[in-house]
């Protein structure tokens, strides 16, 4: 058995029989066909590497010659990021020589995608505001500051022992708390990914929330609405200047999975290979900019108050922080890089396995994976029954991270 982790990314771990993907909240458990005893990861990474193919394309006439996929789709050249490549990576396949087209059959290859256990219906974010394309910076400011408004007089009202009918106790102060929480996380959904991201952080802090906001925020890690199909359609093929049904042999429209940041939907290279797309959602940074400029007020608002902390706690620094973490992963270059290295630096290590990033279907707000399905690292009954040891799950869990950190030093939220 094996673990891994990758820093604010995904990550996948395996042996000779089994795989274990840790991706933030996720252990994913893969089965394998055994490999012979000499074989190791970094052979394993390697041989992946070569399952690309080219075709090379009969020149014409004119002056350029055509170019060609790597997933062996002939298509006239796109032009992206202003060059004809994606973040460095080329599209496509020069060649100077003119020749037959010769198609290389794959060593291995899939024609559909099997079905995906407990595959939940997930919400559409069609009914909310902030998925809306006209929404404004103005409006969207109202909307951020009557929510913190909002929150400041619920929790002042919940800890006012005097505005208690029938006199103050712990259970009804419980009751009320917890349907402040469940206002707090419709709220939350309502204001969108900013927030949504920021709510999933708070429900790892039940050193710093209440208990009953700690457990109604968690819900947000499975609860987050989609965006539709066509959407993520229309945004790949902005990305990466060419139509999805070109890219991909298959594209399942429904996705798996829905994030605060993104969606992830399957797909099938043309040479069979099963891929994961990570797909932005659209207007994220624009969003983000209007957010971020609110909540440096509404932490400076937090530092100079004294009920909520203020001179105990950093509010300045934990705003600083996710600002700069928040920008960061909506950068799915870095987070590919991040994953390279992270592949690179893991190489020796047997029960450690990255997934591959294909860099000719990435770009920054689309990022291409190999496919590992999974079990929530939380779900606990199905892990036992299964035969995994949770112990050593744990153990090479820690040790990929100290590895990762020699001369570690927990940030603001490990405290």
């Amino acid at each position: 058995m094996a673990v891994a982790i990758l820093a604010s990314q995904s990550c996948y771990c395996h042996n000779d029989q089994k795989n274990l993907c840790f991706s933030a909240s996720t252990v994913s458990i893969q089965s394998f066909p055994q490999s012979s005893s000499s074989s190791t990861t970094t052979n394993t990474t390697s041989s992946r590497r070569f399952r690309r193919f080219w075709v090379k394309a009969r020149q014409t006439q004119s002056s350029s010659s055509d170019k060609l996929l790597s997933n062996g789709k002939a298509t006239p050249q796109k032009v992206v990021n202003g060059n004809g490549r994606v973040n460095g990576t080329s599209l496509v396949k020069r060649t100077s020589k003119s020749s037959v087209p010769v198609t290389v059959k794959p060593t291995r290859g899939y024609t559909d995608l099997p079905p995906v256990e407990d595959l939940k219906v997930l919400p559409s974010d069609e009914g909310f505001s902030w998925a809306s394309d006209n929404y404004n910076s103005f409006q969207r400011s109202i909307d951020v500051w009557s929510f913190v408004l909002s929150l400041r007089v619920r929790v002042l009202f919940d800890n006012a022992k005097w505005a208690y009918i029938g006199g103050f106790t712990e259970e009804k102060q419980k009751k009320r708390m917890r349907k402040t929480a469940a206002w707090l996380r419709e709220c939350v959904l309502q204001l969108g990914p900013t927030f949504i991201k920021l709510g999933q952080l708070s429900s790892t802090r039940s050193d710093l929330f209440p208990r009953e906001f700690v457990d109604e925020l968690a819900k947000l890690q499975d609860r987050v609405p989609a965006f539709s199909s066509q959407k993520a359609r229309d945004f790949i093929e902005n990305e990466l200047g060419t139509p999805v049904d070109v890219l991909f042999r298959k594209f399942e429209d429904r996705p798996i999975a829905a994030a605060s940041l993104g969606q992830v939907h399957r797909a099938i290279l043309h040479n069979g290979e099963q891929v994961v797309v990570k797909v932005q959602r659209p207007g994220l940074k624009k969003l983000f900019d209007i957010d971020l400029r609110n909540l440096k007020l509404i932490a400076e608002y937090f530092q100079n108050s004294e009920t909520l902390g203020g001179p105990t706690r950093d509010w300045i620094g934990i705003y600083d922080e996710c600002a700069t973490i928040l920008y960061q992963e909506i950068d799915y270059v870095n987070e590919g890089k991040n994953a390279d290295r992270f592949r690179r630096d893991f190489r020796n290590l047997k029960w450690v396995r990255v997934p591959l990033v294909y860099w000719d279907y990435t770009a920054v707000k689309v990022l291409t994976l190999e496919y590992v399905p999974g079990i929530k690292i939380n779900n606990v009954e199905v892990i036992d029954a299964r035969g995994y040891n949770r112990s050593l799950i744990s153990s090479r869990s820690i040790e990929a991270y100290l590895i990762q950190h020699p001369s570690w030093s927990a940030p603001w939220w490990f405290y």
